[in-house]
C-alpha cells in the first residue's frame, strides 16, 4: 500500500486524563488521604515536614506493614495504563510493593507491579525516586483497577509517597 497506513478511525483507547483521586495527597480524612483506603489506618498519616513532600503541601507516610489502596472505575478493556509515583524512605530498611490489579467478574488479573527492596529507596531529605510502569492490556470484562501500595519496614521506619498517577497510555 502507498500513503498513510496507520489507524484512521476513532482512537481505541482515548486519553481520559488522570484517573487517581487525590494523587497529590493534599486532602486527608482521619489520617488517610481522601479517595484512598487502608486496612492498616494506624500505619497511615499525613506528612507536611520540609523535605518529606515531593510537591504541594503534603504527602502520605506509610509505616511498617502499611497498605494503601484506591479503586479506579471506568477502565477500558484492551487499553494500557501508565502507573507512576514518587517515593522516599524514612530510614534505610524500607521496602515497597506497588501494584495494579484488574478486577473482573471472574476474579483478579495482575496488571503491573514495582517491587523495591529495602535499602534501594532514597532516604535523603528532598530526594524522591520516580517510579513508572506500563500495565498489561486491561482484560475483557474489567470492572475496575486497584492500585495498591504495601510497605515493609524494620523498627519504626516508614515511606513517604506523593504524586501518584494512573492514566491511559
Amino acid at each position: 500500500p502507498t500513503g498513510f497506513t496507520g489507524a484512521t478511525g476513532p482512537q481505541a483507547c482515548p486519553g481520559t486524563g488522570e484517573k487517581v483521586v487525590n494523587g497529590g495527597m493534599e486532602v486527608f480524612s482521619a489520617n488517610v488521604p481522601t479517595g484512598w483506603n487502608s486496612t492498616t489506618p494506624a500505619e497511615i498519616s499525613q506528612e507536611t515536614a520540609q523535605g518529606r513532600v515531593h510537591s504541594g503541601s503534603s504527602a502520605v507516610n506509610i509505616g511498617g506493614d502499611g497498605i494503601l489502596t484506591q479503586d479506579i472505575p471506568l477502565i477500558s478493556p484492551g487499553c494500557y495504563y501508565e502507573f507512576s509515583f514518587f517515593a522516599r524512605g524514612q530510614g534505610a530498611q524500607v521496602g515497597l510493593t506497588a501494584a495494579v490489579t484488574f478486577l473482573t467478574p471472574g476474579g483478579t488479573v495482575p496488571g503491573a507491579s514495582i517491587v523495591v527492596r529495602m535499602m534501594d529507596i532514597p532516604t535523603d531529605n528532598r530526594e524522591f525516586a520516580y517510579y513508572r510502569v506500563l500495565t498489561d492490556a486491561a482484560p475483557v470484562g474489567v470492572t475496575l483497577a486497584r492500585l495498591s501500595f504495601s510497605v515493609t519496614t524494620q523498627d519504626s521506619q516508614s515511606l513517604d509517597l506523593d504524586d501518584v498517577s494512573f492514566a491511559t497510555q
